[in-house]
């Protein structure tokens, strides 16, 4: 019996025992403790936002495509940004350099010339650099477009084109020079900033208010050189010439 009471009390002590230590932390939690753990504070928190941030740290890096063309968006910047290149060219029309003018005229898209303010990007002709000494160099006659008033055909060689609708003044020395900005207005629409916007193209317009004080103005004339950017430098991508209009 003693021996029976003895057994009874050490497994009534036993049980004593394993209760205290569970109610501390025990064999017997563990397993579920740190589960409940994890998925309280989930790992993958802190990953998230190094993840969100690099992206925007590459985006910040990179050139915004704004910069990867000089800003000419008043007529300050386009003349600072665009006057000695104008000049170059002007000097080239001048002294009919046409080898030296065919460098500077737009690689893929060549020189457009339309005798008029008002372009007509369909029919005006489309010259690539690598053909203006061919014709220049040709007897043959070209289709410019019409002459305003008359409606006749512009059937000119280049020569006799450039005298009459390219050089037909001296503007080199134009006693007015603008920067994607109209100066001379005719009757005739003028186009030119529909066809070659001022957020990509710059234009410059050599302009004569008057030769004649007879004519009270109305023998203006003025010659637009339109010049785009492209690979590394500023091209010329048309030469538009513009007068009195009937």
């Amino acid at each position: 019996m003693t021996v029976v009471m003895v057994s009874l009390v050490s497994v009534l002590a036993g049980c004593s025992e394993k209760m205290t230590v569970n109610g501390g932390s025990s064999s017997s939690w563990p397993t579920t403790q740190p589960t409940t753990s994890v998925t309280s504070s989930p790992s993958p928190v802190p990953t998230t936002p190094i993840a969100t941030s690099t992206p925007q740290a590459t985006a910040s890096m990179k050139p915004s495509p704004v910069a990867t063309h000089p800003s000419f968006s008043t007529a300050a910047d386009a003349k600072k940004v665009i006057e000695a290149r104008a000049q170059e060219v002007m000097a080239l029309l001048k002294e009919k350099e046409i080898s030296k003018l065919a460098g500077l005229v737009h690689p893929q898209k060549g020189v457009q010339f339309s005798p008029y303010s008002y372009i007509h990007t369909a029919t005006d002709i489309q010259v690539q650099g690598t053909n203006l000494a061919t014709l220049w160099a040709s007897t043959s006659l070209t289709h410019w477009g019409t002459f305003d008033g008359s409606g006749d055909p512009i059937d000119l060689t280049m020569p006799n084109y450039w005298a009459k609708f390219v050089y037909n003044a001296n503007f080199a020395a134009a006693p007015q020079i603008s920067y994607n900005t109209m100066i001379g207005k005719g009757n005739m629409i003028n186009n030119v900033f529909s066809v070659y916007p001022t957020s990509s193209y710059i234009t410059v317009e050599y302009h004569f208010p008057g030769f004649d004080p007879q004519y009270q103005g109305m023998d203006w004339t003025s010659l637009r050189l339109v010049f785009e950017y492209t690979g590394s430098q500023w091209y010329v991508v048309a030469v538009v010439h513009d007068q009195h209009t009937m």
